[in-house]
C-alpha cells in the first residue's frame, strides 16, 4: 500500500522536473537568439559606419566628431573630415579649385561627396557665410536639356518653394548649370551659367554618426 501511495508523488515530481527543464531550455534558447540578434545588428550598423570611416580616411587626413545629443543609452557623435564644415546632417567643403561643372562634380566625388544640394533657407544661409563675395561657386544643380527642368545632382526633388534665384534668373536655356553668387544690392542668390566656365565649387557629404 505504501508503494502504491508513493507512485503518484514520484510521477508529479517528474512532471514538475520536466516542465522546469523545458522552461530553462526555452529561456536559454531565447537568450541565445537575443544575443545573436544583437551581434548581427551591431555588426550591420557599426560595420557600415566602420566602412564609411575607412573610406573617409582614404580621402582625408583626419576626421572631427561633434556631440549631437544622446540616445537612450549612449551619446551620438556626428563626424566630418577635419577641414569640412558641419551643418545639419551634412559636411561642406568650399573648394579652392577652379574647374568647369563636370570636373567640379568629379572632384567632389573623388572625396566621397557631391556638389552641394540646398534644401532649406537655413542651409543656404549657413553656406553663404563661408563664401567669398568676389567669387562664384558651382552648385549640384543643372538643366541638362535646357528646357527649364532643373534638377539636383543627388536626385533630390527640385522644390518650387525652396529656390533662391536672383531676380530674372534663370534667363538663358544654353546656361545649363547652377551657381551661387553675390550681387549687390540683393546679396547671395542662384544664377544659371555655362557649364564649361571655370568656377569655385561647394562639395557636400552626409555626416557619419557614431
Amino acid at each position: 500500500m505504501m508503494v502504491q501511495e508513493g507512485q503518484p508523488q514520484e510521477k508529479g515530481a517528474c512532471s514538475c522536473l520536466r516542465l522546469w527543464c523545458v522552461a530553462v531550455i526555452s529561456m536559454a534558447l531565447l537568450s541565445v537568439c537575443f544575443i545573436v540578434s544583437c551581434v548581427v545588428t551591431y555588426h550591420f550598423t557599426h560595420g557600415k559606419t566602420d566602412k564609411r570611416l575607412s573610406e573617409l580616411h582614404m580621402y582625408h587626413s583626419g576626421v572631427t566628431c561633434f556631440s549631437e545629443g544622446t540616445r537612450v543609452t549612449e551619446k551620438v557623435w556626428g563626424c566630418c573630415p577635419s577641414s569640412w564644415k558641419p551643418f545639419g546632417s551634412s559636411c561642406y567643403l568650399i573648394s579652392t579649385e577652379v574647374d568647369d561643372w563636370i570636373q567640379s562634380e568629379q572632384n567632389c566625388v573623388e572625396m566621397g561627396a557631391h556638389l552641394a544640394v540646398i534644401n532649406t533657407e537655413a542651409e543656404q544661409n549657413f553656406i553663404v557665410q563661408q563664401l567669398n563675395e568676389s567669387l562664384s561657386y558651382f552648385l549640384g544643380l543643372s538643366d541638362p536639356k535646357g528646357n527649364g527642368n532643373w534638377q539636383w545632382i543627388d536626385q533630390t526633388p527640385f522644390k518650387k518653394n525652396v529656390r533662391f534665384w536672383h531676380p530674372n534668373e534663370p534667363n538663358f536655356p544654353a546656361e545649363q548649370c547652377g551657381s551661387i553668387v553675390f550681387w549687390k544690392p540683393r546679396g547671395w542668390g542662384w544664377n544659371d551659367v555655362f557649364c564649361g566656365t571655370k568656377r569655385n565649387s561647394i562639395c557636400e557629404m552626409k555626416k557619419i554618426y557614431l
